[in-house]
């Protein structure tokens, strides 16, 4: 009788948490595991927030805070999250990200974190835009319980704000009560800021608002000199996040080398068909270093092109993905100088070289649309 009862009791057990699983829409067995790389969060119901008025390079301040339900136990969170512009994320008071690279509204980034089991705060400052009626803030946070079930928070008026970053904004014990509830400023998919691309495993990955760079000022003819400029971009992950793999995208005119953290990946020519690389990351890498050896072949139009989506999983957490994006824009530095021996290198000291110009965003003339090319084998670096 006493076998009975206990293979009872855990059969009861068993159902109760295989629907909890259900109606998250978990497939996580441990409660200390959150299933977001197969989420598909989306921004459509949440809406663009704001202060009532800002000035051009004036910092703005958001919280919101969230207390569950009695009986439920917070783990941890999955959040995407954009502004316009220039985004800090805080959760906790902890630093959890910036908004770059790139600074743009449209190109969300992904982050998991844990969790207090009771009250926590998510806090963000933006800076206002150069058309302070631009400025605005656009988040989704999934929200995972110690049952496995899952609650949801939106950016709206149910945010507060405040003009300013006062000292300890993001702590759990700062007082904002009199700060006033965030101004609604549109909803997603609203001008001026439109579509956002979010991060996702995998990856879907396309040239949306990469420029095409070069080292010098293009003259009006477009026509630049023949020889060989390096390019590089270093992409430092959020606290607590370490890269996993990456895809990306590049094209040049007229021929180049691509390294990724020293490591050669490939050498090709041309620019109607740009090619397609994944790159897979040893669990000690701390940060990405591209960089690009682009060779002019005469004198002619000449550039380079790229866009990349990093996949991060956070330190001691498993199916849980983070993620951002990178672009050709004037984030890439360059020299016109003779180039010197292991600039390739991530230890490379680039601070001396000149922020790179953009040529026009894709698919700007003379190169026009490209063709992405199937994704090439794995490289591990």
């Amino acid at each position: 009788m006493a076998l009975l009862f206990i293979v009872t009791l855990f059969s009861l057990l068993f159902a109760k948490l295989s629907l909890c699983a259900s109606a998250s829409g978990s497939n996580a067995t441990d409660a200390s595991l959150v299933a977001a790389a197969s989420s598909s969060l989306v921004f459509t119901s949440s809406k663009w927030i704001w202060t009532a008025s800002s000035t051009a390079g004036s910092t703005v301040s958001l919280r919101k805070d969230f207390t569950p339900p009695l009986g439920k136990s917070l783990i941890a969170a999955e959040i995407i999250i954009t502004a316009d512009s220039q985004l800090t994320f805080y959760v906790n008071g902890e630093l959890v990200g910036s908004g770059t690279p790139p600074n743009r509204p449209r190109f969300a980034q992904r982050f998991c974190v844990d969790l207090l089991p009771s009250f926590n705060v998510f806090a963000a400052t933006g800076i206002a835009p150069s058309t302070p009626s631009d400025g605005g803030l656009l988040a989704t946070i999934l929200l995972t319980y110690s049952d496995l079930t899952t609650d949801t928070i939106l950016s709206d008026s149910s945010w507060r704000v405040h003009a300013g970053a006062p000292v300890g904004f993001q702590q759990l014990s700062f007082d904002d009560t009199a700060w006033p509830a965030a101004t609604v400023v549109g909803s997603f998919g609203d001008a001026p800021w439109d579509e956002v691309n979010i991060p996702a495993n995998p990856p879907v990955l396309t040239f949306d608002r990469a420029e095409w760079v070069w080292t010098d000022v293009v003259p009006a003819s477009g026509t630049l000199p023949a020889g060989s400029r390096a390019f590089r971009r270093t992409f430092t992950p959020a606290p607590g996040q370490v890269p996993m793999s990456a895809q990306i995208i590049m094209a040049a005119d007229n021929l180049y080398t691509l390294y990724v953290n020293g490591v050669q990946i490939d050498a090709n020519r041309g620019f109607t068909v740009a090619n397609n690389y994944i790159i897979n990351f040893s669990p000690s890498t701390t940060e990405i270093v591209l960089a690009v050896l682009v060779t002019n072949n005469a004198a002619s139009p000449a550039g380079l092109l790229l866009a990349m989506e990093v996949n991060m999983v956070p330190s001691g957490r498993a199916n849980c993905t983070a993620g951002s994006f990178l672009l050709t824009d004037n984030g890439w530095l360059s020299t016109k100088a003779a180039i010197p021996a292991g600039w390739e290198q991530p230890g490379f000291d680039d601070s001396a070289w000149p922020p790179v110009v953009s040529e026009g965003a894709y698919p700007v003339a003379p190169w026009g649309t490209n063709t992405i090319a199937p994704p090439s084998a794995p490289v591990n670096v």
